[in-house]
């Protein structure tokens, strides 16, 4: 008897029957599935070994440029070691100019660094201590000459302003003798009130009598202080006055000459007027000259004041340096004196190298342009070289170049040879110049092939070089992946796994090398287990 289930989609029966044949698939699934819990992360274990950092690139091998060999300054062919065809060795004396003022120079550089080192002599340190002295004597002498300008600047000021008190007197008396006079004129025929009476009258008393008394206080304020200042006014106010007084008589004497006067007034007065012009002229050029005399000396006296300090200033400065020589040649030789003579001595062996060829790699000479005893230039080549060694110019990213330097090793494979035939060599430059290869930054560098095979390279291979830019070993180190940073710092940390549980530890970082490793400074412990990835 055969059973056949046709199902109805319209019966509650049929869906009933379907669900509950779903559930019991789903349960067998489940048992044979064995029950395995499915891990939700992706992890890593912390190690321990050796990290590389290295830079690959791809060239072209190419022949080494021929060398033009030049001297750094001109000067006469003295001498000339190799000729055409010769094979040199790096470093080699090839060609020297003129050596005798240069060595001379490196002589004299040695000698005094070996005599700084060796200290002074008995004789140097006598000859040196005399020199103190004789400095010494120089210098009290100026002192003493200025100390004796000063005495004499001094003196001979006084002199002459004790000289113009007596000038200032004998002004005055002249002064007073033309107002008594002039008074005398007036009282006798000028006190009518007439125009020619008044205007004696306005002259004895505004350009006679005032100049006067005012004359006077300034010259009695002078002989009480002695003071210059005080004599120094008095003179100025003086000739002032005299120059008025000199007016005054002229303008009066004038009047006496005029018509309804000049049969009045007696020739025996006008006599006297005239004889009181001339003192008061006289007087007049004697106060001036005075003044000028004064006025030269101070002048004279400053000058020779600043020349004796002058002097004092020199003598000073020669006995210090003579005693600053003195206190070097007595003192043990400093650290830094050994210093200066030894880089003078290193710069006079640099010029004397200046004239020196020396062959900078091992080549082949190709030609000699010059021979001893003809004049050469900087500008010309002295000799030309081959050189037989190739080199490697590749292209760097400026994100990798900032890892290398001149010097690091590095592993060159031939495409003619295979990559199982290695070569070594050397990274020689690194042009500080960019370059932009589709809108890319590149850095040329320069790679030397310093393999004892190089006569395997062809100009024109292709060449694949490795360049070792860093190594350390015997360091943790974990997949770069597994580094997170977070957002508000540059603070690194990554997620470790334990019990099933994540923990966030910070971390630091060193190399970072090759195949998408990275060094751990600290934060993390060998075996320890880091996420990785975070299933869904």
């Amino acid at each position: 008897m055969k059973f056949k289930f046709k199902p109805n989609f319209k019966s509650k029966k049929t869906w009933i029957i379907m669900i509950a044949i779903i559930a019991v698939l789903a349960i067998a699934f489940s048992f044979m599935s064995g029950g395995k819990k499915v891990s939700k992360y992706e992890t890593a274990k912390v190690e321990r070994g050796n990290l590389v950092q290295t830079v690959d690139a791809t060239g072209k091998v190419e022949s080494a440029n021929d060398l033009s060999l030049h001297f750094d300054g001109m000067g006469i062919v003295e001498n000339v070691r190799v000729k055409e065809g010769d094979t040199v060795r790096a470093g080699q004396w090839l060609a020297n100019l003129s050596l005798s003022q240069l060595n001379a120079a490196v002589a004299q550089s040695q000698a005094s660094l070996d005599q700084k080192l060796a200290g002074a002599t008995t004789e140097q340190i006598n000859v040196a201590q005399k020199q103190v002295e004789s400095n010494q004597i120089a210098l009290d002498k100026a002192k003493k000459a200025l100390t004796d300008t000063q005495v004499l600047a001094d003196r001979n000021l006084a002199a002459k302003y004790s000289y113009a008190l007596n000038v200032l007197d004998d002004s005055y008396i002249k002064m007073y003798n033309a107002y008594s006079t002039v008074n005398g004129v007036k009282e006798n025929y000028f006190q009518g009130n007439d125009q020619e009476g008044i205007t004696v009258r306005n002259n004895l008393e505004y350009q006679i009598k005032n100049p006067k008394d005012l004359a006077k206080i300034d010259i009695d304020v002078a002989k009480v202080s002695q003071k210059p200042e005080d004599i120094d006014k008095a003179i100025t106010s003086t000739l002032n006055s005299l120059n008025k007084i000199l007016v005054g008589l002229t303008a009066i004497r004038g009047i006496c000459d005029e018509t309804t006067y000049q049969s009045r007034v007696t020739s025996t007065e006008k006599t006297s007027l005239d004889a009181q012009k001339s003192y008061v002229s006289t007087a007049q050029t004697t106060v001036s000259s005075l003044e000028s005399d004064i006025s030269v000396l101070k002048i004279q006296n400053e000058n020779n004041l600043n020349n004796a300090e002058a002097a004092v200033d020199t003598a000073q400065a020669a006995l210090e340096l003579q005693q600053a020589n003195y206190d070097s040649l007595v003192a043990k030789p400093r650290d830094i004196d050994i210093a200066f003579y030894q880089a003078a001595l290193d710069q006079a062996i640099a010029s004397r190298n200046k004239a020196i060829i020396y062959a900078p790699i091992e080549g082949v000479i190709t030609k000699v342009n010059k021979k001893q005893g003809e004049l050469i230039s900087s500008a010309e080549a002295m000799i030309e070289m081959l050189s037989p060694h190739y080199e490697i110019d590749v292209d760097i990213p400026e994100t990798d170049v900032v890892k290398l330097k001149t010097g690091n090793d590095v592993v060159i494979t031939l495409d003619a040879l295979g990559k199982d035939v290695e070569f070594v060599g050397s990274v020689l430059s690194i042009d500080p110049a960019s370059t932009d290869i589709q809108d890319v930054v590149y850095y040329k560098v320069k790679v030397g092939i310093s393999d004892n095979n190089a006569e395997s390279f062809k100009s024109g291979m292709s060449a694949d070089v490795l360049i070792k830019t860093n190594n350390k070993d015997n360091v943790l180190f974990i997949p770069s992946r597994a580094v997170l940073s977070r957002n508000d710092s540059n603070e690194k940390y990554v997620r470790v796994l334990k019990d099933e549980a994540i923990e966030e530890r910070t971390v630091e970082l060193g190399l970072k090398a090759d195949d998408g490793k990275v060094e751990i400074l600290s934060g993390l412990s060998e075996g320890e287990e880091i996420v990785l990835k975070i299933g869904k």
